[in-house]
């Protein structure tokens, strides 16, 4: 396997005005919103509404193997873990996700992707509408905390977080992992989308749904 992006990586400079303009986040869990497996889709529906800056930790465990859900495309995958989460006010602000690769019991196939809530239902198994802002598939022998999604920066709205993958263990498997979000100053944010834009233009015929 290999990582798989459906939108260009955001520029070094973007990840040094973060570290230079970052506050000391806070440390908060990002709520599972809706899981769903063979069997169908359960949760509150909760949307997390985050704190900027924050470092919010995700996972989920599962306490039986899964099965492929018929609907979900090939190769297919027995869960899917939907996080949603809103981002406020006038200005961008910046994500990025990782997983801790020694927390992954039991889970093949394990891939995540960022995506719009606008325009989408859940469970969204397919292609969701407006594309997926970014994407990454686990690779084969690695180990320890791992950058599943680059720094991205994201206009307010309501995005989600989907995590999905094969459960084989015989008594279950579980994940883990950290989103971080942290404000970006305003030119900044401008130049970043600006340049993300100008990438997106240039690969917009080259790429695959994930």
């Amino acid at each position: 396997m290999h990582t798989n992006l459906s939108v260009p990586k955001l520029a070094v400079l973007g990840v040094v005005v973060l570290m230079v303009f970052s506050e000391q986040a806070s440390s908060a869990t990002l709520t599972l919103s809706y899981e769903t497996t063979s069997t169908g889709t359960t949760g509150p529906g909760t949307i997390n509404s985050p704190l900027v800056p924050s470092s919010l930790n995700y996972g989920n465990s599962f306490t039986a193997p899964t099965t492929v859900i018929p609907s979900s495309p090939s190769p297919g995958w027995g869960f899917y873990d939907d996080y949603l989460f809103t981002i406020s006010g006038a200005t961008a602000n910046a994500i990025s996700t990782t997983i801790d690769l020694g927390s992954v019991l039991q889970i093949s196939n394990l891939q995540q992707r960022l995506f719009n809530y606008s325009g989408n239902t859940t469970p969204t198994l397919g292609v969701p509408v407006g594309g997926v802002i970014d994407a990454w598939t686990s690779p084969i022998g690695s180990y320890g905390t791992v950058t599943v999604l680059p720094t991205t920066v994201l206009a307010p709205g309501t995005y989600v977080l989907q995590t999905r993958g094969n459960v084989t263990g015989s008594s279950g498997g579980s994940y883990a992992g950290t989103l971080n979000l942290t404000a970006v100053p305003v030119p900044a944010a401008a130049w970043l989308l600006g340049s993300g834009l100008i990438g997106l233009a240039g690969i917009a015929r080259k790429r695959k749904p994930v």
